[in-house]
């Protein structure tokens, strides 16, 4: 049966680190001088010459690199490693867990077609990868312009032991495979997105990775469905009045406009909020440091009247006896996870735990 080195292309190479690229070639005594495009021309045509040492240093990263996109998907009725294996080879017109579709990248359409797959580096788990057209562009000549379509290869991982299905690639492609997979298994079973994690506060995802939300896009909260002219001169009027009462300290002026402001967004017995009028203005508002930004006084300000659609999470992960920094992209509109960091598969591992409640 295939495992984690069998599935891979030439293009997971070329997103390993040079560092890792050197010393995969140091272990196949090929020049470690080269530039990275020349390491993984020359490494790829010797993968069927992996030590074990080598295949130790790419498998826990080869399908898990830098940039990965990642969305879940439960089963209603979880599958066994097994049976979901079994599956996938009677319904297939091949066996994807020792041989390869015979495709030709020139037949590939935008519907995905199942490549190959593999055992996963546990027991329960079990990767498959789908080929996709994912668009078109135009080589031009001296006397003519070519058409050449573009490929993608989008990782499922199956984990037995949860019943979840992670589709890793563009977000955008997701669904599309996940039918895919569901069609494949031929099941009376429902796959519905996982969604738990994304309708939270992105400051509750940080604490379940004791990480820190570092950076975050917000929609304002909408209060007013628009503003007349003279609500909104009367919003900046305060704005003015402030700056002009920290140079004159003339309150009289500031205590007039907070006044007109007060009159013109009371609703009812209810007073709208002044940070609230001034957001609503805003079509979006971005706050970012080099560390917690939830301790900041105007994220805690501001946050109430803010509706989060997605922001960076940096978190420690210990590897080989190592604290290092990870930084995910938490997507609350995309309902996915993209990690910014180069990342190992311990490290998607660890945010599927924790996110995923």
């Amino acid at each position: 049966m295939h495992t984690v080195k069998d599935v891979m292309f030439i293009q997971d190479l070329f997103k390993l680190t040079k560092s890792v690229l050197k010393d995969i070639a140091a272990d196949l005594d090929i020049d470690t001088s080269l530039n990275k495009n020349e390491l993984v021309m020359r490494i790829y045509p010797a993968r069927t010459r992996f030590s074990e040492e080598t295949i130790s240093k790419i498998e826990n990263r080869i399908l898990a690199t830098k940039a990965t996109a990642v969305t879940w998907y439960r089963f209603d009725d979880g599958l066994s490693v097994d049976e979901f294996r079994r599956l996938i080879r009677e319904n297939s017109n091949f066996d994807p867990f020792t041989s390869r579709n015979p495709i030709q990248e020139s037949d590939v359409t935008t519907d995905p077609e199942l490549l190959i797959g593999s055992k996963g580096l546990n027991d329960s788990g079990t990767f498959l990868r789908y080929i996709y057209k994912s668009g078109v562009r135009y080589e031009t000549t001296p006397t003519m312009i070519r058409t050449i379509s573009k490929s993608a290869i989008s990782t499922v991982y199956y984990d037995a032991n949860r019943g979840i299905l992670e589709i890793r690639g563009d977000t955008r492609k997701a669904p599309d495979i996940a039918r895919k997979v569901a069609q494949t298994l031929q099941l009376q079973i429902t796959m519905e997105p996982i969604e738990a994690p994304f309708e939270q506060e992105m400051g509750a995802i940080a604490d379940r990775l004791n990480g820190q939300l570092t950076e975050a896009t917000s929609k304002p909260e909408l209060y007013f469905e628009e503003f007349s002219e003279d609500e909104m001169n009367s919003v900046v009027n305060v704005l003015k009045a402030l700056d002009e009462y920290m140079q004159t300290k003339d309150s009289d002026v500031l205590e007039t406009h907070l006044q007109n402001a007060s009159d013109s967004f009371m609703q009812g017995e209810a007073i709208v909020p002044f940070a609230a009028l001034v957001l609503s203005g805003m079509e979006t508002v971005g706050m970012a440091g080099s560390s917690e930004i939830r301790t900041l006084p105007l994220f805690s300000y501001l946050n109430p009247y803010l509706q989060h659609q997605g922001g960076f999470i940096k978190f420690p992960f210990i590897i080989r006896n190592v604290e290092e920094t990870f930084t995910i992209r938490i997507g609350i509109t995309t309902q996915s996870v993209v990690f910014v960091s180069q990342v190992t598969e311990g490290v998607i591992d660890f945010v599927r735990d924790r996110v995923i409640i």
